[in-house]
């Protein structure tokens, strides 16, 4: 972990005018929401550990007591007293950063579907999966229906990972869900990462191995904790927006989705009254 970080790769924080549908608009107000706030408390540390050391540093200009003031000194010589706190908590900022990312991921990879069948029902309709009868009477709206019947397609598919996921792209959507056999590895170690977290306390099990197999630079064993250092996070994070960007350009063009610039999906969305957040 570091104070200061310089990225520049615009896929790791994506500028606000990115053109997008409303779907990835949301997406990029969460993942915002958790790079800003991490990057916040990196800071705050940062200007802590100044205000410390020049606090240390005046007040040992007055001390007239030896002992007092050689631990002033002692005090102002060490700049790093509460970023080493914070990097001691390293783990759980991994944990809190990916489970949050990788939920928001998930929350588009859900609504995109949503919009496109929306767009084009027959998407959903030659599917497998039945549907009781008091299920559909409970919906007045086909609107309604459609995101019921999507959502539980959604929960299904969560529980098959990432390759049950990119299955339903290519043979429910028609769309490639990845450019490279490196962005599908990094994608489903992303996802199992988060997967553990939740449901394993961050151990690796081997669910987590079969699913996940060998990815270069990623060495995890099981039974092991494992977690992603901010290197590995940005790579990680970085691969996820690629893999976003490039579904939302590929679905929206294929049924029609409105895109708009990031910024005036925002500005809609708090004209409307429904209020917004994030960058």
């Amino acid at each position: 972990m570091q104070q200061e970080l310089s990225v520049e790769s615009d896929m790791f924080y994506p500028p606000r005018n990115i053109v997008c549908t409303d779907a990835f608009s949301h997406f990029l107000n969460e993942y915002h929401r958790n790079i800003d706030y991490f990057f916040f408390v990196v800071r705050l540390v940062g200007m802590v550990d100044s205000q410390r050391v020049l606090a240390a540093k005046t007040l040992a200009d007055f001390e007239k007591d030896a002992d007092k003031r050689a631990r002033l000194e002692t005090n102002a010589s060490d700049p790093g007293i509460a970023l080493r706190q914070l990097t001691s908590h390293s783990v759980v900022q991994s944990r809190n950063l990916t489970n949050g990312i990788v939920n928001a991921f998930q929350r588009y990879f859900s609504s995109i579907i949503h919009s496109a069948a929306l767009k084009k029902p027959m998407i959903i309709s030659s599917s497998s999966q039945s549907v009781r009868i008091d299920d559909i009477l409970r919906f007045s709206r086909h609107r309604d229906l459609v995101a019921f019947i999507i959502d539980r397609k959604i929960n299904d598919l969560s529980y098959g990972g990432l390759s049950e996921m990119e299955k339903y792209y290519d043979d429910r959507l028609g769309v490639r869900m990845f450019d490279t056999d490196r962005q599908r590895d990094l994608l489903r170690l992303f996802v199992e990462v988060r997967n553990i977290n939740v449901h394993n306390g961050g151990i690796v099990n081997e669910l987590f191995v079969n699913r996940v197999g060998k990815v270069d630079g990623f060495p995890f064993q099981t039974g092991k904790s494992f977690h992603v250092d901010l290197d590995a996070l940005i790579t990680l994070s970085e691969n996820a927006m690629q893999v976003a960007r490039r579904i939302d350009e590929t679905v929206s063009r294929k049924f029609g989705l409105k895109r708009k610039g990031h910024q005036v999906w925002r500005e809609l969305r708090q004209d409307s009254g429904a209020g917004d957040q994030g960058k």
